[in-house]
């Protein structure tokens, strides 16, 4: 058996059979009619060159491939689908859920209004229990007097806490801006190379551009791998700014904070 020899000519793949086809002779719109469902003349190849009858296989193997698929890509469809509709249901129970509320809001403006208006007359009642009313409330400024005292203490200390908070805050910032970077970066580097892939995939099939397998894990792994480094760096500066800062706002609350309360106490 012979061996099969690949064609290099540069013209037509079978340039004995041009004009030779007489199908369509007695038909000739039946040659319309077929380019316009498919897209092509079946009467052309043999005067197709070698680069067009290969870009017409490669159609092929494409549609072969999307042919393969098709299943997958009607569930996806599907599952959009049904999403939409969930979504709209969804959008309709809260509307529904929503009018319920606004009755229910309006009836509790309505207790309120009235709470509000018996309070006013029952404050003019208690006016005219003048002796009985004035200890009463000359006992509520004693007590609110004590009552603002302590707060003022428990407001200073949540103030330093507060700036503790803040300083840790800051301090940790630049560490985290630049874990973020580094993990965006490596996400991006892992999504492009994903894409690629895929490109390829669609592209040459499974064996690659060069017949070989394509794979995508060493890259995704070394992204990870900078990605949980860049992380674990920023945590550890963090963490190390934050005690310093814990440190220095600790003795800013004995130095200042006690001299704030003597102060307004009256010391």
């Amino acid at each position: 058996m012979s061996a099969i020899v690949k064609y290099t000519g540069g013209g037509a793949i079978a340039p004995a059979l041009v004009g030779k086809v007489k199908a369509f002779d007695s038909a000739p719109e039946m040659l319309t009619t077929f380019q316009g469902y498919y897209g092509f003349d079946p009467s052309a190849f043999a005067g197709m060159s070698e680069e067009e009858l290969g870009a017409f296989v490669d159609s092929v193997e494409e549609i072969k491939f999307l042919i393969d698929n098709l299943d997958k890509l009607e569930k996806h469809v599907n599952d959009y689908i049904d999403g939409v509709v969930k979504y709209n249901e969804f959008v309709a129970r809260c509307v529904k859920a929503g009018a319920k509320g606004m009755e229910k809001i309006d009836r509790a403006t309505l207790d309120v209004f009235l709470a509000w208006k018996g309070w006013q007359a029952n404050t003019k009642k208690l006016a005219k229990d003048s002796d009985v009313g004035v200890r009463l409330l000359d006992q509520e400024v004693i007590d609110y007097g004590d009552l603002a005292e302590y707060d003022l203490e428990i407001s200073l200390q949540i103030v330093a806490n507060r700036l503790v908070r803040q300083k840790e805050a800051l301090s940790q910032k630049p560490e985290i801006e630049a874990a973020n970077y580094a993990e965006r970066q490596a996400a991006q580097e892992a999504k492009s190379e994903e894409r690629n892939r895929i490109k390829d995939l669609f592209a040459y099939g499974t064996r690659g551009k060069c017949g070989l397998s394509s794979s995508s894990s060493p890259q995704l792994s070394s992204a990870s791998s900078a990605t949980n480094n860049a992380t674990n760096n920023a945590t550890n500066n963090a963490s190390n700014s934050a005690t310093n800062n814990a440190n220095k706002a600790s003795g800013w609350l004995k130095k200042w904070g006690g001299k704030a309360f003597d102060f307004f106490s009256g010391k």
